[in-house]
């Protein structure tokens, strides 16, 4: 990692390289296109806004092409820029200028529920279009199953409810896996052990805690699906407020690297329920401070 880390600072030509050499393979392989955000997110968080906008032009023009020789529509590369690239910037640029992972991800909330709201006012009926949408891309999947047609309507009619808040909660905790990533780089470039000890200190506050906790009971017990949806983006940034205070309480109490090793095993088995517990620490900790009572504790053992 820290070889490509290096090879994307050591000139525009690469950066823009590796944006789209990843950035295209993460069209078959999503989880790489990660790497293709963190790449511009690195650039910003080094060098500034104005080269990492040049590198993001530049990557657009090359995809838009790539589209253009495959048969593809040219907007491709507008639109790999506007969804993936530019809110990465967007961010790096706040933690750069801020150097806040509260203030970062606060605002990588409010651009989650801004779109969730866009999206509700723009589209008449959101929710017939999601349940549109999941009945002919998934629904052949469920032909062979045993849920009968009742119960599989009823299934995507609940998902499609919820559709516009998860995939803004999942966009938002890929941008900040790609922002994590990116400091990462950073520090192992250029300030090492600097990326663990600011990780370890997030907290995104009482604030945000307090509103999740407002729109979770609007949306599950009052029955409003929009406040259900905009708690999700919340929950997305709890769960890294999570797992900081998982790190944070494992390097205060000097613990195993094992605790945080059966930490992501289970969270590859089960990430739904370790999202919900990790999100609910991560609300805990903003009202009472935990990893600072630990490390107490920690310092008043004998």
């Amino acid at each position: 990692m820290r070889q490509l880390a290096s090879f994307i600072m050591q000139s525009r030509l690469r950066a823009v390289t590796v944006t789209v050499g990843f950035g295209v393979i993460g069209l078959l392989i999503p989880p790489l296109a990660l790497v293709s955000s963190a790449a511009v997110a690195l650039v910003t968080l080094r060098v500034g806004l104005q080269q990492a906008l040049a590198v993001v032009a530049l990557a657009a023009v090359v995809v838009s092409l790539i589209g253009w020789v495959a048969g593809l529509s040219p907007m491709v590369g507008l639109v790999t820029a506007l969804v993936q690239w530019v809110p990465a910037l967007a961010l790096a640029a706040v933690l750069r200028s801020t150097v806040s992972w509260a203030a970062t991800l606060t605002s990588g909330i409010l651009m989650g529920c801004g779109v969730v709201l866009m999206l509700h006012l723009s589209v008449p009926d959101i929710t017939q279009m999601w349940y549109s949408v999941l009945q002919q891309t998934v629904g052949p999947l469920f032909d062979t199953s045993a849920m009968n047609a009742q119960e599989r309507e009823e299934a995507f009619r609940q998902a499609a409810a919820v559709m516009t808040g998860m995939l803004a909660a999942v966009s938002l905790l890929a941008l900040s896996l790609s922002l994590l990533l990116a400091r990462y780089w950073q520090s192992v470039l250029y300030n090492p052990g600097g990326f663990a000890q600011e990780f370890h200190q997030l907290s995104l506050g009482r604030v945000p805690a307090l509103l999740l906790l407002v729109l979770l009971v609007l949306g599950l017990f009052a029955g409003v699906s929009l406040m259900f949806e905009l708690s999700l983006v919340f929950l997305a940034a709890f769960f890294l407020h999570g797992l900081a205070v998982i790190h944070g309480i494992n390097r205060k109490l000097n613990l195993s690297r094992l605790w945080l090793v059966m930490t992501y095993v289970v969270m590859a088995f089960a990430l739904p329920q370790m999202m919900v517990v990790l999100a609910t620490l991560g609300m805990v900790d903003s009202f009472v401070d935990l990893r600072g009572r630990m490390g107490q504790a920690g310092n008043d053992a004998p």
